[in-house]
């Protein structure tokens, strides 16, 4: 990769980072979580959790990347150099190529089966019972492959035309069109659900539900949907242009994150409410349930909404996807070295046999647990989004804060107040590490031990 390899400008880079953050782990993964962990208390926790400790450890992880001006491991390298510390901080480099390969393990699986029901859709729901389709169309091993890698060959191909080729111009047409389905998705089930009744569910508070387990997976699904602890965020500094200010840059894609997010919600638990045989715990396939359920009531103008909206799903899964593997493109492309070309057939294979892994916790393996995991799906997406981003986010606010503040110029940066660099540095130096460090023990002995302290 050369080192003038920059986004054409600002705009440009600030589509890319959104279209990481905004993806699949929004409009999937968030309703489902917030489902699973009794609404109100997760949603606040979350919300909560992206201003303390989201945001600042985004922007350290992009500081990592414009500094060090590498791929995740090299970022690391060279700015550990710059401020005389031990090279062993590339383990957080490691770290984040580790958890991109295992995220796409699963995440390429679900946003195969979003393509299988875009076309599933178009034929209509009208008559069929929702479970059913879902039950039939994940017990094919066979099937989800095919469909799953269907979704790798098109992130390969954009991925291998690089940046201005491949993820600058998909994101050009990619964001835009996500923001105005989900638009679209919200006015639906303001219109045709219980709007009021899922504002009650997503923003009550829960005191009952409170526990490291649920803060835990709160504090996860922050990180994913930020892409924090990926590496994603130092590949896209390294290609951030020279003037883009690091705080206002954060904050826009930040924001925009977490409004869809909530949005995705306000979309689909209007419409769990509004049909009483569906559950809002109902899992990883709520959203394909709950849609399904709801296009069926339209008719034959389900046929035309449903298409759509998983056009939505993909188009958030494809923007997010590119972004995910970019690390691990760039560190395989500059490591080896080799053609971009290469560097992605490498990374793709990889994950097609960690998405094999996955795919197999629907079917063939679906009811051999791991541990207090209910099947090889759900370990995949438990060590990438509550064990790795984890601990990929606590290495990143130690380096910063602890090392790297040492050398960083304020202004350069974008910091227009000492006073917010200063609060900036004392989070990454004594809340976010301290923090995350006691969440993740807690949280791992209560989900995998069943040792609960509160």
């Amino acid at each position: 990769m050369q080192s003038n390899t920059r986004w054409n400008n600002n705009l440009a880079f600030l589509l890319a980072a959104t279209g990481s953050a905004v993806g699949l782990g929004n409009i999937w993964g968030f309703p489902y979580k917030a489902g699973e962990n009794g609404g109100g208390l997760f949603v606040l926790l979350y919300i909560f959790f992206v201003i303390l400790l989201g945001l600042p450890v985004f922007m350290a992880e992009v500081a990592i990347g414009k500094i060090g001006k590498k791929d995740p491991v090299s970022a690391m390298i060279n700015t550990a150099e710059k401020t005389n510390s031990t090279k062993n901080w590339r383990v957080v480099g490691y770290l984040g190529i580790l958890s991109n390969l295992f995220i796409g393990g699963y995440y390429a699986v679900i946003a195969g089966l979003v393509i299988n029901y875009g076309f599933i859709s178009a034929s209509g729901f009208i008559g069929k019972d929702p479970t059913v389709i879902y039950d039939t169309e994940i017990s094919s091993f066979v099937e989800m492959t095919f469909w799953f890698l269907l979704f790798l060959a098109l992130t390969g191909f954009v991925l291998a035309r690089g940046i201005e080729k491949g993820i600058e111009s998909s994101m050009r047409i990619l964001m835009p069109t996500l923001f105005f389905l989900i638009i679209l998705m919200v006015g639906y089930g303001a219109y045709r659900g219980d709007m009021s009744a899922a504002l009650s569910y997503l923003f009550s508070w829960k005191a009952e539900q409170f526990s490291a387990a649920t803060m835990q997976a709160a504090i996860g699904q922050a990180f994913f949907s930020l892409s924090i602890g990926m590496g994603t965020l130092m590949a896209f500094g390294y290609y951030m242009p020279k003037e883009q200010k690091v705080p206002g840059a954060s904050s826009i894609v930040v924001t925009a994150d977490t409004s869809v997010a909530l949005l995705a919600g306000l979309a689909i638990f209007p419409l769990v409410f509004a049909f009483p045989f569906l559950d809002p715990n109902a899992g990883t396939e709520l959203v394909f349930k709950t849609m399904s359920t709801a296009f069926a009531e339209l008719g034959a103008i389900g046929q035309f909404v449903g298409p759509l909206f998983y056009l939505l799903l993909a188009v958030a899964a494809l923007s997010s996807m590119i972004s995910i593997l970019e690390p691990s493109v760039l560190w395989v492309q500059e490591r080896m070295p080799t053609t971009r070309t290469r560097a992605t057939f490498i990374v793709i294979a990889i994950c097609i046999i960690l998405c094999l892994i996955s795919v197999s916790g629907f079917n063939v393996l679906k009811d051999f647990k791991v541990g207090s995991l209910e099947n090889p799906f759900e370990m995949m997406k438990y060590i990438a989004d509550d064990f790795l981003l984890l601990l990929g986010g606590t290495g990143i606010s130690a380096f910063v804060g602890w090392r790297l503040s040492k050398i960083i110029d304020m202004e350069k940066l974008g910091f227009k107040s000492k006073l917010l660099f200063s609060a900036w540095i004392f989070i990454l130096r004594w809340v976010s590490p301290l923090f995350l460090m006691v969440i993740w023990v807690l949280g791992n002995l209560e989900r995998i031990f069943f040792i609960k302290f509160f």
